[in-house]
């Protein structure tokens, strides 16, 4: 059975987590959607930490000698998802992010060319996959990237006025 001095230690610590993440999701410095796996992770260790006649089950389904020491393995594998979710985000903003600069690159040397008063010029883009399998990469003009000036626009808006491409 569990020690009821851990029990009530590892109560606090998850319910501190708990409202560590609700503070971020309130304060917007964590989106919602981000959040989803730190409010399963601090509810399930909070259960857990709760029902120590839950814990010690856990613990014998698991092997586990010590009983608390199976919270350390929930949040472990809690911890792995955060990581490997948020390594799925990293990997596509990156790739996105290539995109957008190569496309910004592309509109800047035509703006340039439009200030310059030479003559408009089909600049052709080609998408660039970063880790090289992707086999949908293609290419365009820059006649099809009207959304991507809408966004530019968005982005001088947001940014206020920072980007200098007028």
């Amino acid at each position: 059975m569990t020690p009821f001095r851990v029990t009530v230690v590892a109560a606090l610590v998850s319910f501190a987590l708990l409202l560590v993440v609700l503070e971020l999701i309130r304060s917007r410095r964590l989106r919602e959607r981000y959040a989803l796996l730190w409010l399963l992770t601090a509810l399930v260790l909070l259960v857990l930490s709760l029902w120590r006649g839950g814990l010690d089950t856990l613990a014998g389904f698991a092997g586990i000698a010590y009983a608390p020491s199976a919270l350390f393995a929930v949040a472990g594998v809690f911890g792995v998802a955060v990581l490997l979710h948020y390594s799925t985000v990293i990997s596509r903003l990156s790739d996105e992010n290539a995109i957008l600069a190569q496309r910004l690159a592309l509109l800047e040397a035509e703006h340039a060319a439009a200030a310059a008063g030479e003559p408009r010029s089909r600049h052709v883009l080609e998408a660039v996959d970063a880790e090289g399998d992707d086999p949908g990469v293609r290419t365009a003009t820059v006649e099809d990237l009207g959304a991507v000036r809408r966004d530019v626009q968005r982005a001088r808006r947001v940014a206020g006025g920072q980007l200098d491409l007028d």
